[in-house]
């Protein structure tokens, strides 16, 4: 439509959500699921004044739908999305286009998907819409690489329009750090009818987005803001009730340089409706500018260099076995007895310190934090705990984004504990994070991808490693659990608390039976008291109580441990782990410098 600005529909999310329907599906099974509500939804954008409607289809690739049973139903879903836009478009008694939406393939964080998988599905839902829609909107890509794959898929695939939008964060910048102006010029490089900015944001930011991609190419620009940020609420997201903002901004983004404005994530009929009056009788300026003359064409688009391939990362390999020394975590007070013991065990011969969690009833000093002093005022290696118990994905990402900055790279993962408070247990929430999705977060940092699949500016290098029970009492189910941590991306595995030989050796033998191929580390406890062997070994739901094991601690602690340990390695254990008191001992100091006289002498 020359001379007007195209008004496009705003968020299907949040109308599906407000009729009740749960966001933890792919939305686009409600193409075939219940049809009515989404034609219903397509109307109710068209009565408000959009000119161009998406089909809703954004999640309709075979990795979504597969979460649902309906990964085969690719094209129905697509070519259903598509009708239901049309009937809608149709019946609406005025011209409005049809554009087939599409979004990222993006792996999560327990099941990455390679870079050749994500074309084959974007192809395939590519040329399901394409005999059905007016164009193509490839839309919320985080990196320009993804955004390009996309885009030369869609060139080979059909011969429709491409709009090309790109998310952009509080900063301005893409999540993988691009700047507006290199996302224009990278995008005017490839034959798209426009380019532009949707969700993530609110107009605000949009705003600088919308008026630097303007200022470096002369293609249409696209602009879709969220309503802003949403409020949890329950099980419920609410967004700011802001029509008469989102007028005021709709026009000052056409007085920017966007050619098409609409809405995204918490934006509705009501938002379009205000758009709709608010440009009523403008021009795209960029438009006016243009008339009688060719566009020119873009830059030469230079890609950047693309993510540094990390190095090979491992549990280290050497001649002999590793020696860790576990401490407790502090409380806070004795801050300098701690700092002491670790400086005594790597002194002793410990090769890494590890900070451990054993009570997380207990108030204790972020584990994080721990590891951080440690490293810096003894300059050990150090490994940390991580637990998913009570935390989001996105906490516990920004923790491990911020334990690598300074300079922590071996991790163990946990579950963790029930929390107890009161009369009975703390249920987990729906977005906890096991250990399996744990090592995955972690696996997709170093691949150079966050939790969510989208890409990093840098990748990171974290020695990954997980539990293993020697105590269970069905070893083969726990073999399967450790096999799918390893294939997620583990480098390494530790046990929990060993107290006799025969179960050490009954995990080594199952899993070179099942072919796990990683190191394993055995933990001792040569401190623990009577009640806390009782409670390991006799409290733990489906442990295996050894018929030989009472719950009287060894007399002679070092004794103890140099035995058990010596049997570990020769039964080929990669390293051992003792877990000591929070400051200095003699006892722990002599098993340090045992075990050191011990792994010198395996090869």
């Amino acid at each position: 439509m020359p001379g007007k600005v195209l008004v496009c529909d705003g968020a299907m999310g949040t109308m599906l959500h407000a009729a009740g329907v749960a966001l933890g599906q792919p939305l686009s099974a409600l193409n075939t699921g219940r049809p009515s509500l989404v034609r219903d939804l397509h109307t109710a954008y068209l009565s408000a004044g959009a000119n161009l409607i998406q089909t809703n289809t954004f999640d309709a690739n075979r990795l979504k739908l597969a979460d649902i049973g309906q990964g085969e139903r690719v094209a129905e879903v697509n070519i259903a999305g598509a009708r239901l836009a049309r009937e809608a478009a149709q019946a609406c008694g005025r011209s409005a286009f049809v554009a087939g939406s599409v979004g990222p393939v993006r792996g999560t964080a327990r099941h990455r998907v390679a870079r050749d998988d994500q074309a084959e599905m974007l192809r395939e839902q590519i040329v399901a819409l394409a005999d059905w829609v007016d164009l193509l909107v490839l839309e919320t890509f985080g990196e320009i690489s993804a955004m390009a794959q996309a885009i030369e898929i869609a060139l080979e695939a059909c011969d429709l329009p491409i709009v090309a939008e790109l998310t952009f964060e509080r900063d301005g910048r893409t999540p993988r750090g691009e700047e507006p102006a290199e996302v224009a010029v990278a995008l005017a490089s490839y034959e798209v009818a426009a380019i532009g900015a949707n969700c993530t944001v609110g107009p605000a930011v949009l705003q600088g987005v919308v008026a630097q991609m303007a200022g470096a190419v002369d293609l249409p620009i696209v602009v879709q803001p969220n309503a802003g940020a949403p409020q949890r609420l329950g099980d419920e997201l609410r967004y700011a009730h802001n029509t008469k903002y989102f007028a005021g901004a709709a026009a000052e983004l056409v007085a920017k340089g966007a050619a098409i404005v609409g809405g995204c994530c918490g934006t509705t009929p009501s938002h379009i409706r205000a758009i709709t009056a608010a440009v009523r009788g403008l021009s795209p300026i960029r438009e006016d500018r243009r008339a009688g003359a060719r566009p020119s064409p873009a830059r030469p688009y230079r890609p950047r260099e693309s993510i540094a391939s990390a190095p090979q990362v491992r549990w280290p390999t050497g001649d002999t076995p590793v020696i860790i020394a576990g401490l407790p975590l502090s409380r806070g007070p004795e801050v300098a007895e701690y700092v002491d013991a670790a400086r005594a065990a790597a002194v002793a011969g410990a090769g890494l310190v590890a900070v451990i969690d054993a009570d997380r009833q207990a108030p204790t000093v972020n584990p994080v934090s721990a590891a951080v002093l440690l490293n810096q005022r003894v300059g050990v290696d150090v490994l940390h705990q991580v637990e998913g118990a009570g935390r989001s994905m996105a906490a516990l990402q920004a923790d491990l984004l911020g334990a690598h900055a300074f300079g922590l790279r071996t991790v163990i993962c946990r579950t963790g504990e029930v929390l107890q408070a009161g009369d009975y247990p703390q249920v987990a929430s729906a977005d906890e994070v096991d250990s399996t999705r744990l090592v995955g977060i972690l696996a997709g940092l170093n691949d150079g991808v966050d939790w969510r699949g989208v890409p990093l500016p840098e990748r990171t290098s974290f020695v990954i490693g997980a539990l293993i029970d020697v105590t269970t009492a069905d070893l083969n189910r726990e073999v399967e659990k450790v096999a799918v941590k390893v294939e997620t991306g583990a480098h390494f595995l530790l046990s929990d608390v060993v107290y006799e030989e025969s179960g050490a050796r009954n995990v080594l033998s199952a899993l070179r039976l099942r072919g796990v191929e990683v190191p394993v580390l055995f933990a001792l406890a040569p401190f623990h008291d009577a009640q806390i062997i009782a409670r390991l070994t006799h409290e733990a739901p489906g442990a295996r109580t050894s018929q030989t094991l009472g719950t009287t601690p060894p007399r002679d602690v070092v004794a103890s441990a140099l035995g058990l340990a010596s049997a570990l390695l020769a039964d080929g254990a990669a390293g051992i782990l003792v877990h000591g008191p929070a400051s200095v001992d003699d006892r722990m100091t002599s098993i340090i410098k045992g075990l050191r006289d011990l792994c010198q002498g395996v090869k």
